[in-house]
């Protein structure tokens, strides 16, 4: 964790100092916030979070805050339901799957207008849908079984298959799927991105990059009287102890991206936590390109040398649990029981001494910097890698170059989270074991057998078989070594207790229509 400097404390006077004390011992029980009572109108929620947008582009999106930022922005024909785990209706009002699975039918919602006033329309969708599944996007792999979408009619769109998609509705789910203006879209060209108009809740006002975006309320939002708040705010703090202090001094209202170590501040300090057990896994991407990288037995000698329980333990204080698979626990089909890679430094210098390297080597890490969890993470690697030849050198980066490093695979190894979009693993399993998409990732990681494993799940409608598919393909991560994963994380947020409303699910996304500031 980053220091903060007195200068950085001073003049908060002793509200500053409640929120900085730490006291007791961090437990891993469930934080819930208090029940709200009837919604005020009006105010502006100012949120702290690590870094800036790349875009508002879902065509071109590949980081969180840009995701988060979209979700606001834009709407989509479903939306996962609030248990995380269904579909329910959003832009569409129901659907109807033909029986072969090859043609599903959407029903508009009517009366839907853009922040600008004008209509949403089934050609708004047939456009940001045939962007949405071009195999050249960015997320185009979600939906490659899709070969059309078209207008039925001014109420119906219809979707077309090659082939039995059976995640097809939690992928219409994602960002990759926002619905948008057709005409602004084309309006605007390559500059696109930096001008969205969507039918979401805010609309964007003012985005000064680096440093914040501001969104106000969309006048014409179909859903009555909502949102309550005027504005949003998304400021750009990088370092979590900032976030913190600016927490307790009010000049942020609600902080994501909070550190396990800061919640007994918060709460102590009487601030509210949120607490989002779900779909976030530590992440650890490796460019196979990089010698010696591209040696399983070298990459096994790294991945044999993680401490997942120390990390679980130490880094997390209990709000993580030691993972077993590259997809979370609390994904659809994961198994720990496919051979999971656990601590072993005796394996780690078998696999070393079987590799082309069998003396050690040095290799570059990127950590996003004010990110105390990744850091930490990287010194405990490191610590372990030492005792058996292997240099682990820690490059602490700022978060939007860092995943700007990984999109040009100017990088060697990356740490970071993963979060699954959907409760299905086909996103994860489609980014990292699909070398067609986007280069499995900017990994390089080239197999055929993992390919063809994700593109017979994704077909597979019977959902024992896919169990079986999903087995395999958690099996070959495991034997390749070929991404890296830490531990099952709790995603953590802390606001002031007058935000009402706000309710992450289990992906952590998070919008704000039904988020009211209690005077």
């Amino acid at each position: 964790m980053a220091k903060q400097s007195k200068s950085a404390m001073g003049g908060y006077g002793s509200s500053i100092l409640a929120w900085m004390l730490l006291v007791g011992t961090l437990t891993a029980a469930a934080i819930v916030p208090a029940l709200a009572d009837t919604p005020q109108k009006g105010g502006t929620l100012v949120v702290g979070r690590v870094a800036d947008i790349d875009t508002f582009d879902p065509y071109n999106t590949q980081d969180d805050p840009s995701i988060f930022t979209e979700l606001t922005v834009f709407e989509r024909l479903v939306r996962l339901a609030d248990d995380g785990r269904g579909i329910a209706p959003e832009l569409a009002t129901s659907w109807k799957i033909s029986s072969d699975g090859l043609t599903a039918d959407f029903t508009l919602r009517q009366g839907v207008k853009f922040s600008d006033g004008t209509p949403l329309t089934a050609e708004d969708v047939v456009f940001s849908l045939n962007r949405a599944v071009d195999q050249k996007s960015s997320w185009g792999f979600l939906f490659s079984p899709v070969k059309s979408v078209s207008k039925v009619d001014d109420k119906t769109v219809r979707i077309e298959m090659s082939e039995p998609f059976a995640p097809l509705l939690t992928a219409l789910s994602t960002f990759a799927a926002s619905i948008y203006s057709k005409s602004n879209f084309e309006k605007w060209g390559d500059q696109a991105g930096n001008h969205p108009l969507g039918t979401g809740a805010f609309a964007l006002k003012s985005w000064s990059r680096g440093q914040e975006v501001v969104l106000v309320r969309n006048p014409y939002y179909w859903q009555e009287g909502k949102p309550y708040l005027d504005s949003v705010v998304f400021r750009d703090v990088g370092d979590d102890n900032a976030r913190m202090v600016q927490l307790a001094s009010g000049d942020l209202n609600l902080i994501a991206n909070v550190s396990t170590t800061q919640v007994n501040q918060i709460t102590t300090g009487g601030g509210v936590v949120y607490r989002v057990p779900g779909t976030m896994i530590g992440f650890i991407e490796l460019n196979h390109k990089v010698t010696p990288l591209g040696d399983r037995n070298a990459r096994c000698a790294l991945a044999y040398a993680i401490d997942r329980e120390s990390i679980a333990k130490v880094v997390y204080m209990g709000f993580a649990a030691p993972a077993l698979s590259l997809m979370p626990s609390a994904t659809l089909y994961y198994d720990p029981n496919t051979d999971p890679i656990k601590y072993d430094l005796d394996k780690a210098k078998a696999a070393l001494s079987k590799s082309t390297v069998p003396n050690g080597f040095t290799v570059n890490v990127n950590v996003r910097n004010g990110t105390a969890t990744d850091l930490a993470v990287a010194q405990i690697w490191a610590a372990a890698l030492a005792k058996i030849g292997i240099t682990l050198n820690i490059q602490q980066i700022e978060a939007t170059t860092a995943q700007q490093l990984v999109n040009s695979e100017q990088y060697a190894i990356d740490i970071s989270t993963w979060t699954n979009d959907t409760p299905d693993p086909d996103e994860l399993m489609g980014v990292t074991q699909d070398y067609q998409s986007q280069d499995a990732d900017h990994s390089n990681y080239h197999s055929d057998e993992a390919r063809n494993l994700v593109m017979a799940a994704r077909k597979e409608m019977d959902p024992a078989k896919r169990q079986a598919l999903y087995s395999q393909l958690q099996r070959l991560v495991n034997t390749d070594c070929s991404y890296f994963y830490t531990a099952n994380e709790d995603r953590i947020f802390a606001a002031q207790p007058a935000v009402q409303g706000f309710a992450p699910n289990s992906q952590g996304k998070y919008n704000f229509e039904n988020v009211w500031l209690k005077q």
